[in-house]
Order: structure tokens, then C-alpha cells, then sequence
């Protein structure tokens, strides 16, 4: 096998490329890039080489390699970081949920353009803004968003063909009514032009603009549209005066400080704006054995400017490492402009590395302290990792089922299991809505959809695993309802259904059920979680089934509600005694007219 390798490698050739090394099993271990693949290749094999003990172990696993050339070693450093965050090699630095970091996303291809979270990049022309590492701060952004700038939160195809009357937002002043047609194409996409400006840390040009046109507007009398821009320039005003002032020197600037620990590390990043820190972002990083500092501050600058869609000016960095002049022509090819990237030995930005670097240090601690303190995984969740042959063991457990009565009352449920114990404050109830009739394919379509637009949202915890409580069939409609969701299919977490009968487990692209050993502590977890998910849902059932024999049938008629029932039968004593009484005798009860009390008697004199 070595020697097999040893003649794939001088058959490389001296151009740059990508290299990934493989273990026995087929599984890409690590991704590199160099500028002769041939040349940088041989050197981890060259006998009587003293190697560094991560290397060493790395070379001891290689069992086969891939390469890929690529006409420059710009084009080979944007392949390395595509194929690193494809793969998540053991032995390379990985920046971690880096495919479910959420963006903010303006499209510019509506004549009445959105501002909305995605989490999938599309070269489709609109504006992106993020990474966000911290979700709760980007929805605030969002509702500030909304609050100021009056930009529409609806997915309506504008504009209409015929206006309409308008949303709840628009009653209460927080849009601006494009679905009216109050304002133009023109004028809304000079809001979301604002949007952009805002994001992109521009304020002081924005204040300045819309303050000018507040001038502009006013001198016209129309005072309205002045008085708006007044008020979102005081609300601007409002939160740059909160901004904190880090440096007189007003180019933008993002300050980036790593530590690493034991397997994980920290990569902290100021956000400076004009002169104002306006942000952080927290990013955590895991990797195999001990790379070097420097090893480990090249390649999260690398997948850190990658995934980032706003680049300042100027990056400060604690050490210049072997790869930055690489980085800076690939920064210098993707903006069209040139950003510094420098590691200042003294004054403001050796001051700004510092504090970069303290909240790092503190950040890695209380990771530690966390990491150290969470219940060890059981062996059963470990066990059900190596039957399904997933890469990560499934921690966080989300199981699905469905529950009715020959399609009456049809109701989801979904139970949440954390470490194989139950978290019953993220147990969830569904009432189906859009299926009619015994359709337990489209019922769970419907529910995966639904509860997959939570987690999309990062509303609620997103699961490692998701077990739906049925077969082939189910599992496939679970899919479909989580990619009508709008997940992206490279997104999507293990999937797997369970049936009743056999205890088989249906795998996607598996032809035959898998089978996990009766008795394993894997296959009993498994069995415990769907009967969980299958008795919520069973008791939710029975609780809608019992409110609707309880309802009253004069509910059923046309124009008449619970409040009008109960009246009803309060002042008559039951639904026989109604049936004898004529429509003259009915309007006399509040909140009855003539067309409801002919309504009831003709809908009573049917049923007699």
C-alpha cells in the first residue's frame, strides 16, 4: 500500500493544487494547498525526516490522496477552504458550524426588495451580510431594522395587480406599504440602499444624507416625510452615541485575536466602524493533536475570510504568519481594493489586539469549564453513532409521529431527547391544518415543515438526529416537509424512521432496512424515544377528539360561535328544547338577527 503511494505521489504534478490525504477507509483526513503539489507532498514522506508528532500521526493514517490542480495558488487557497468546510478533516483547524452561520440577505432583484435571514449563499446578484455568530443579536438588527427603516417583513410578490388595504404592520406605522402602493419601486429601494449602509457600518454618511434630505423635504413643505426622516435620524443618532469610541483613526477595522486550548480554540473578532466598535463575533474552532500557534491563526484568518461578506480596511492580527502575503493578493482579488493586514507592536492597535485577546482567553476558560463540567455522553448515544455510521455522535434527539382516527382530528408531535434524556420544555404539539382525510404522508410533510422553520429561524435547538416513528415512506415525506422549509439539503441532520412491527430502521438511500442487534442499549434508546413521541402524541389526540365531542353541534351552523351557543343553551336548557321554538322566539337572545335565528331553525328542522 505504502509503495502503491509513494509512486501516486511522484506521478503529481509540480503545480499548485489541493491535496487530501485518505485513511483506510476512504475518508479524507486532511486538505492542504501548495504551490508545487509534488514538492510539498514528498516532504511528509522523506525518510529519516524528524516530523512534529501531529504530522507524524497524520502521515502514519494516510492510506491514499486526491489532488487537485488549480492555476494559481489563489484559486488553490479558495478550493483548500471550500473542501475544508465540505469535509471537516480530523487533522485540519475546522471552524466549526461554519454551514449554519446565518446571514442577513437583501435582495435586489424585486422591485420592492426584503431584508430576511438565510443561512445558504447564492451568487444570485443580492447583498449578504454576516457572518452572525451571535443569533439573538442578529434579530435584534433585524427588528431595529424594521422599527427605522419601515422595510417590508412580508413574501408577497410586489406589486400587486390590485392594491390592498395594507397589513398589521402597516396600521402601526412599521411598513411602509408597498402592497398599497404607496410608495415606488424608486423611492423603497432608496430605503434598502439605507439598509445596506447601515450594515455595512456606514453611519455617519447615512446620517448625513438623510439629514440632508430632511432639509430638502422640509424647504418642499412636505413636512410628513421630513418629520420620518427626523425621527430615523434621531434613532441612528441614538445608537451611535451608544457606540464605543476605540480609536481616532477612523478606517474600518477588524481586530482578531485566537487562543487555543486542549482540541478547541477561540477566535474573537472586534468589529471597529469609523472609529466605533459596533460588534463581536465569536468563533470556535476544534482540530486533532497540537498545531502550532501559527499553524492555527492562519488558517481561521483564512476560513474567517471566507465565509465573511463585509471586509474593512485593515485587519489587525497578533503575528504575521508564513501565509498572510498569499492572503492579502487572494483579499486584494475578491474586493478589488487593498486591505492591510498588520500586527502592530505598539500603541491603539496593540491596545485593541490586547482586548481582542483577553476576551478570547476568557471565552476558551469558560468553554473549558463548561466542556468539563457536562454529563459525559451515555454509551447508548455512542453505541447508536456507530450502528448508523454517523460522524458525530447524536446528542441532540428529535422524534416525530403522528396521531388520529381515520383522518379526524389529526394531530403531530415531537418530543426532544438531550444526551438520551428527555428535555420535555422542547417537547412540541401540531395541529394539522392543510391535510384532509387519512394522509399520514403529507400530515408528517406538513409537521417536519413547520417545525423545521423554527429551527431554520433558530427559534428552536437544531437536532443531530431526527427520528420520525414509520417507514420508507415517512422518512421521505420528513425530508421533503424540511426542504419546503427552506433547508438546504447539504444541511440536512441524519434521518432515519423506525418502524413498529420489526423495530427496523429506514435510512435514506439504503434499499434494505438496517438492522441494530435486539437487546443493544442503541436499539432500546431508539425504541424508548419513539414511544415517547407516539404517547405525547396519542395524548394530544384524545384531548382534541374530547373538545370536539364536547362542542356543540349549533356551532355548525353558519354565523353562529361558542359565545352565541353557550347563550343558547342558557337561556333554553338544550339543544332538543331549541328545535321546538320558532325564529320569533330566538331573537330575542343578544347577539341574535333574523338571518341567524332562520339559520337554526332550518338547520334543526333538517336534522329532525
Amino acid at each position: 500500500m505504502r509503495k502503491k503511494l509513494l509512486t501516486k505521489i511522484e506521478g503529481l504534478p509540480r503545480s499548485p493544487g489541493v491535496y487530501s490525504f485518505k485513511d483506510r477507509k476512504g475518508k479524507v483526513i486532511y486538505v492542504g494547498k501548495a504551490k508545487s503539489l509534488r514538492s510539498r507532498v514528498r516532504s511528509y514522506f522523506r525518510e529519516g525526516e524528524a516530523l512534529a508528532p501531529r504530522t507524524a500521526l497524520l502521515v502514519r493514517n494516510i492510506h491514499d490522496l486526491d489532488f487537485i490542480a488549480a492555476p494559481s495558488e489563489i484559486e488553490a487557497l479558495i478550493l483548500e477552504c471550500n473542501l475544508i468546510k465540505h469535509f471537516k478533516p480530523r487533522y485540519n483547524v475546522n471552524l466549526k458550524d461554519d454551514k449554519k452561520f446565518p446571514y442577513l440577505k437583501v435582495t435586489s432583484r424585486e422591485p420592492f426588495p426584503r431584508v430576511f435571514v438565510t443561512r445558504n449563499l447564492k451568487q444570485d446578484g443580492s447583498r449578504y451580510f454576516g457572518p452572525y455568530t451571535d443569533a439573538k443579536a442578529m434579530r435584534r438588527t433585524l427588528k431595529f431594522l424594521n422599527e427605522v427603516f419601515s422595510i417590508r417583513t412580508c413574501k408577497r410578490r410586489l406589486p400587486l395587480k390590485r392594491p390592498d388595504r395594507g397589513c398589521l404592520n402597516y396600521q402601526i406605522g412599521r411598513c411602509v406599504g408597498p402592497c398599497r402602493g404607496d410608495i415606488t419601486s424608486e423611492s423603497y429601494k432608496r430605503l434598502t440602499k439605507q439598509v445596506c449602509q447601515y450594515l455595512s457600518g456606514r453611519m455617519t454618511a447615512l446620517i448625513r444624507d438623510l439629514s440632508s434630505r430632511m432639509d430638502t423635504e422640509a424647504e418642499k413643505l412636505r413636512f410628513e416625510e421630513a418629520a420620518r426622516l427626523r425621527d430615523t435620524v434621531t434613532s441612528l443618532e441614538k445608537v451611535s452615541q451608544k457606540q464605543i469610541i476605540v480609536s481616532p483613526n477612523i478606517r474600518d477595522r477588524d481586530v482578531a485575536a485566537v487562543r487555543a486550548g486542549h482540541h478547541q480554540a477561540i477566535g474573537f473578532v472586534l468589529k471597529i466602524r469609523e472609529g466605533k466598535l459596533v460588534g463581536k463575533e465569536v468563533f470556535r474552532l476544534a482540530f486533532e493533536g497540537e498545531p502550532d500557534a501559527g499553524e492555527i491563526l492562519t488558517a481561521f484568518l483564512e476560513q474567517y475570510l471566507a465565509v465573511t461578506t463585509v471586509l474593512p480596511d485593515e485587519i489587525l492580527i497578533e503575528e504575521l504568519t508564513e501565509g498572510i502575503s498569499l492572503i492579502k493578493r487572494w483579499l486584494r482579488r475578491k474586493t478589488g481594493r487593498q486591505i492591510k493586514v498588520s500586527s502592530p507592536k505598539g500603541g491603539k492597535g496593540r491596545e485593541l489586539l490586547t482586548m481582542a485577546g483577553r476576551n478570547a482567553d476568557l471565552l476558551l476558560s469558560q468553554l473549558s469549564e463548561a466542556a468539563s463540567s457536562e454529563p459525559r455522553i451515555v454509551s447508548s448515544v455512542k453505541e447508536l453513532a456507530k450502528h448508523l455510521h454517523l460522524p458525530d455522535v447524536p446528542v441532540k434527539i428529535a422524534a416525530f409521529d403522528i396521531s388520529t382516527t381515520q383522518g379526524a382530528h389529526p394531530v403531530g408531535s415531537r418530543v426532544f431527547f438531550r444526551n438520551g434524556r428527555p428535555v420535555k420544555g422542547l417537547y412540541r404539539h401540531y395541529s394539522i391544518k392543510t391535510v384532509e382525510g387519512q394522509d399520514d404522508f403529507a400530515m408528517m410533510r406538513e409537521v417536519l415543515k413547520r417545525a423545521w422553520s423554527h429551527v431554520i429561524g433558530d427559534e428552536e435547538e437544531r437536532p443531530d438526529l431526527v427520528l420520525i416513528d414509520g417507514g420508507r415512506g415517512q422518512v421521505s415525506s420528513a425530508i421533503e416537509g424540511m426542504l419546503a422549509a427552506g433547508c438546504v439539503r447539504d444541511e440536512l441532520p441524519a434521518v432515519i424512521g423506525i418502524a413498529k412491527r420489526l423495530d427496523e430502521i429506514y435510512v435514506p438511500h439504503r434499499v434494505e432496512p438496517l438492522q441494530i442487534p435486539h437487546g443493544s442499549p442503541a436499539l432500546r434508546l431508539l425504541q424508548r424515544i419513539r414511544d415517547e413521541a407516539h404517547r405525547f402524541a396519542v395524548t394530544f389526540h384524545r384531548k382534541v377528539r374530547d373538545r370536539g365531542a364536547k362542542r356543540s353541534k349549533l356551532e355548525d351552523i353558519e354565523g353562529i360561535g361558542p359565545v352565541l351557543s353557550k347563550r343558547l343553551l342558557a337561556k333554553f336548557g338544550s339543544l332538543g328544547k331549541i328545535k321546538q321554538l320558532k325564529v320569533e322566539e330566538l331573537v330575542g337572545v343578544p347577539g341574535m338577527n333574523r338571518k341567524r335565528a332562520e339559520a337554526i331553525v332550518s338547520a334543526l328542522e333538517e336534522k329532525k
